[in-house]
């Protein structure tokens, strides 16, 4: 299994000492390895996550300079300089952007990460032509999203750093405000013209740093684990490394110490007791709890060397129990703590849960009277890598002091020249609170920095010293908020490095914990000495994205093949699943009406996922209202549960930019969509109004059709209908789902247990998959067709249920 081809040399480096070259004579293997399960052998752990991490490192470069090179186009509004941002040798401009759809969306920038931007149009000027080209850029939260205009409302903002000086010819550089040429509102303040007008919209291109900060943060949590340091400051507590030898070799963990997080925090083990204080609320909470999430409490009783996994299905309620578990923690103080609050870490790998559950934490101790919280939202942490920090070099510029100034300068200018306010049900972000924090105590604490700004604010151009003097201070600014901090919900990457100085968790919760790959679950156990770790999620639905599957789709992406991407898509909390490791299991859907969970408990838990409702609860009459229609729909009788498997006659496949769609499976699909939406009596289960639907596809191409038809609808329909391809449809749910799954000739990677389990999970009321017969046959060696393990089941447990419609 392991011919080898060439020898590698590993660069052994760590905080504290200098990087040696090792010479190791295991060779990287030509085929895919199976994945280790327990690792008796810390070198093999070691040598498969980390030489599988430069090779995915290696063609992420190489995917993000293919991304650059499509020059993808954004429509783009420059509004106008933001003020006291200018310095001597640039002016930061507001430009506000359409978010896209379709291919052009996995192209979007986040809020965290770094690139720079293209304008399309030259400038011409008496003094010759001029380019606004590799212009430094940063996503920034959009200061109008309050504003009565949903256009501006779904824009992203960007704040682009324009050159004030510009060479003319042959001659001097002359200082020239070339964007002005593009400015369409008088200033960020006025509000009244703030408006995308298709005449005045410009076209830019945006072009991503290849840095890889994900691959350095995990690289740099295997080395903390696993490197001797000579300065003890610098190595792993040893809760750390219990925690992590544990992690290696679930069958032989060594060491065993047992936390009880119900002595640290008594309130855990009755929150139902007045002498508790535990609010209303989230006593009411608890109490809804079921059998499972109660198990779940009381297992953190008893938790080995602090590593805690919570295995879920799908609607079991995890993310839940994660926000109910962090109230009644934050409800009162531990009387072993010496500190005055309870620090929780809340991470998530996907910047959009980061947002949600910051909010959805935020909301809960807002209604539950638990508002002296303070509760912020990161998507980034401001570090200051050069190009020399790359793999194999000491971690100083990842672990440097953070610069806080440009964001708090940023954030500052914006608030105090857009009159409008933070919405009061969302949860800050860093930036945020640091500022309402200074507006607070301005006038005491932080009388230094407000005169700084003050000048700044005059159009006074500060000298290095003063510069240097307003970064110290902004830095306490910031020091100061996360040192009162209760609960930091962000990426593990942006926990990993110098915040972990700054933020002392009690409590590290990780959620969705199976979608992140082993060494970046790893940070927060490398970098952190809490309580407890509690990963969460369901190891039965998501893995861990690695770039190619094989040899041949490697050799087709320009990519070099990764023998180890099967270990890397193998997550801790999976690993721990597959040998009996995990400490909990939540198995009761709370999603799903009309026996729509049936189908996947039988298919992926063993028929052990059982509904939150009684056989009284499960028809609501919205839900047998779209009984009906399924049979309407199907020409079927009496379907037993809200899911209909459809063959369309006459769909046929078709390739497209290396990948698929089906027009006459798209066009039934939207047919039926526009009818549902146009249907009165179609309600939705989350409250008072209309139904919403889900559109997903295993295929991009398919999915870049379907945006193109649904934007062409009114808003209220578009407010009502996602489009997801199935890999991004994770965390997402819907009244009615459409599942189209294109294929015609064989079943792709569709028949995936993962994925297909993430596909037919999402609905709470009705599902309808569209699919082919011919998806249920797969072909091995020699051409022999036998049947698809998973699409198969499916398809045969429609017509052995009468709910197969040919149409």
């Amino acid at each position: 299994m392991e011919a080898s081809t060439n020898s590698v040399t590993q660069t052994v480096p760590s905080d504290d000492m200098d990087a040696v070259e090792i010479p190791i004579k295991r060779a990287i293997p030509q085929q895919m390895l199976v994945p280790c399960l327990n690792f008796p052998d810390q070198d093999e752990y070691v040598w498969r996550h980390e030489q599988g991490t430069v090779i995915e490192m290696d063609n992420e470069e190489k995917a993000m300079k293919r991304l650059n090179n499509k020059r993808l186009p954004f429509q783009a509004w420059p509004i106008a300089p933001i003020p006291g941002l200018t310095t001597a040798f640039s002016k930061s401009w507001l430009l506000l952007v359409k978010v896209p759809g379709g291919e052009a969306a996995e192209a979007f920038p986040s809020l965290a990460d770094r690139f720079t931007i293209d304008m399309d149009s030259i400038i011409r000027r008496r003094e010759g032509e001029f380019s606004l080209v590799r212009l430094a850029a940063s996503r920034i939260a959009n200061p109008y999203e309050t504003i009565d205009a949903d256009e501006v409302q779904r824009c992203a903002a960007f704040k682009v750093d324009v050159p004030r000086s510009w060479k003319v010819g042959d001659g001097p550089y002359q200082e020239m405000d070339l964007m002005a040429t593009f400015q369409t509102a008088s200033s960020i303040s006025d509000t009244g013209s703030i408006a995308l007008d298709p005449h005045k919209q410009q076209t830019i291109f945006v072009q991503f740093d290849a840095n890889c900060l994900t691959f350095e943060a995990e690289l740099a949590a295997l080395r903390c684990l696993t490197v001797e340091h000579r300065l003890k400051e610098m190595a792993p507590s040893k809760l750390s490394l219990d925690a992590f030898k544990m992690l290696q070799n679930f069958s032989s963990p060594g060491w065993i110490s047992v936390r009880n997080l119900h002595d640290e925090f008594p309130q855990l083990r009755n929150p139902c007791l007045r002498s508790h204080r535990v609010p209303r609320l989230i006593v009411e909470k608890f109490k809804a709890f079921n059998a499972d999430h109660r198990a779940a409490l009381e297992g953190l009783q008893s938790i080995p060397n602090s590593v805690y996994f919570v295995n879920g299905c799908p609607g079991a309620g995890k993310t839940e129990w994660n926000m109910v578990l962090a109230a009644l923690i934050h409800s009162k103080r531990s009387p072993k703590s010496r500190r005055r609050h309870t620090p929780i870490l809340f991470l998530v790998d996907i910047n959009k849960a980061v947002d949600d559950a910051a909010n959805r934490y935020y909301r809960l101790c807002q209604d539950a009277g638990l508002k002296r919280l303070r509760i912020i939202r990161m998507h980034s942490w401001p570090y200051e890598i050069r190009n020399s920090a790359k793999l194999n070099k000491g971690s100083d510029d990842i672990d440097a002091e953070p610069d806080f100034t440009k964001k708090f300068l940023t954030t500052a200018s914006l608030a105090q020249h857009i009159e409008t306010q933070r919405n009061p049900r969302q949860a800050p972000t860093l930036d945020e609170a640091s500022w309402e924090y200074y507006e607070l105590h301005k006038g005491d604490i932080f009388q230094g920095l407000c005169k700084l700004l003050t000048r700044m604010d005059e159009g006074e151009a500060l000298g290095n010293e003063d510069w240097k003097a307003l970064r110290r201070l902004v830095s306490l600014l910031y020091r100061a908020v996360l040192a009162q901090t209760d609960f930091v919900a962000t990426t593990p990457v942006a926990a990993f490095g110098h915040f972990s100085k700054l933020f002392k968790p009690d409590l590290v919760v990780m959620d969705e914990a199976p979608h992140a790959r082993e060494l970046t679950s790893l940070i927060p156990i490398a970098f952190y000495s809490p309580l407890a770790w509690i990963f969460t999620g369901d190891v039965n639905q998501t893995r861990p994205f690695v770039k190619n599957d094989n040899k041949q789709s490697a050799e087709r992406a320009g990519l070099q093949f990764n023998p180890f991407a099967e270990q890397l898509r193998t997550s801790i909390m999976a690993r721990a699943a597959a040998v009996g490791a995990v400490n909990s299991k939540l198995l009761v859907n709370k999603r799903s009406f009309a026996n729509l969970h049936r189908l996947p408990s039988k298919l992926f838990y063993d028929g052990q996922m059982s509904s939150g409702y009684d056989e009284a609860s499960l028809y609501p009459p919205s839900t047998m209202y779209l009984k009906g229609y399924l049979e309407k729909l199907g020409g079927v009788k009496d379907v037993g549960e809200n899911r209909l498997v459809v063959r369309l006659q006459g769909g046929k496949e078709q390739k497209l930019r290396e990948s698929f769609w089906n027009p006459a499976h798209h066009d039934w699909v939207v047919k039926q969509v526009r009818l549902l939406l146009q249907d009165e009596s179609f309600d939705t289960m989350t409250g008072s109004g209309k139904g919403t639907i889900l559109i997903a596809t295993p295929y991009s191409t398919s999915v870049r059709q379907y945006h193109a038809s649904v934007k062409t609808w009114p808003e209220e329909w578009q407010d009502r209908v996602e489009v997801l391809t199935v890999d991004k449809a994770q965390g997402n749910e819907a009244d009615v789902v459409f599942l189209d799954l294109v294929r015609t000739e064989r079943p792709g990677f569709m028949d995936d247990p993962q994925r297909l389990n993430v596909a037919i999970s999402r609905a709470r009321q009705a599902e309808v998959i569209v699919m082919h017969p011919c998806m249920t046959f797969r072909r091995v060696a020699g051409g022999r067709r036998i049947r698809s393990k998973y699409l198969s089941e499916i398809w045969d447990d429609a017509v052995a249920s009468g709910r197969l419609a040919t149409l």
